[in-house]
């Protein structure tokens, strides 16, 4: 955790995305200029106020602000292009809701089994909300808890079976083809991150809309 509220985490992503994420400045710049403005209009003035009521006034548009970027109306930095496209993904898929407590076991160093995420070239780091990334965990984790325990049998049962093995029984070929089978029942949070960050690159029209009108 880099600060309060947030979480630093790094999405693996296809080459070329960073580059692609790079051409979004423009637009974020934009967006903190529209907010500027928005923070100009009379309901947020602080002119003949105390300063006790001027600190209360920034305060609420700070919290209005984070109203703005958390729905997506706002999207001035990368974190919130990145936050607005996770919140979408776990929406799609029904996860954006409570969910029981991590267990230890989640939490430990290391890659889940079924992990794909070294086949990624790039990271993309950005800093998340604290509430969002556990939900994400918790998630991906209670979703993918059962095939992650059969694919720690599955390395118990095969120790020596080798996906890259130049020459193959077929009893290990049986056996690989049911680690894939049980490999795409497990959502790794890597995949979740990849897709937010997918899902904000496609946003570009909405925030070139907005910021045209």
């Amino acid at each position: 955790m880099t600060e309060a509220g947030t979480i630093t985490v790094t999405a693996r992503v296809e080459f070329g995305t960073k580059e692609t994420l790079r051409g979004f400045k423009p637009l974020f710049k934009a967006e903190r200029e529209r907010a500027r403005k928005l923070a100009c209009a009379p309901e947020w003035s602080t002119d003949g106020l105390s300063g006790r009521e001027a600190a209360a006034r920034r305060t609420q548009w700070a919290m209005f602000r984070e109203h703005l970027r958390e729905s997506g109306e706002l999207v001035d930095i990368l974190d919130v292009l990145v936050a607005c496209g996770v919140r979408a993904e776990l929406a799609e898929r029904g996860w954006d809701r409570e969910w029981p407590p991590l267990p230890a076991q989640a939490l430990l160093p290391g890659r889940w089994p079924g992990s794909r995420d070294g086949a990624w070239p790039e990271g993309v780091t950005v800093r998340l909300p604290s509430g969002l990334v556990n939900t994400v965990r918790s998630a991906c984790w209670h979703t993918s808890e059962e095939a992650i325990g059969q694919l720690r049998d599955w390395r118990d049962k095969y120790p020596d079976a080798l996906p890259n093995r130049p020459f193959r029984s077929a009893r290990e070929d049986q056996a690989l083809a049911e680690y894939e089978r049980l490999a795409a029942q497990v959502t790794t949070v890597g995949a979740i991150w990849r897709a937010g960050v997918r899902r904000g690159i496609a946003s570009q029209p909405t925030i070139r809309a907005r910021i045209a009108n």
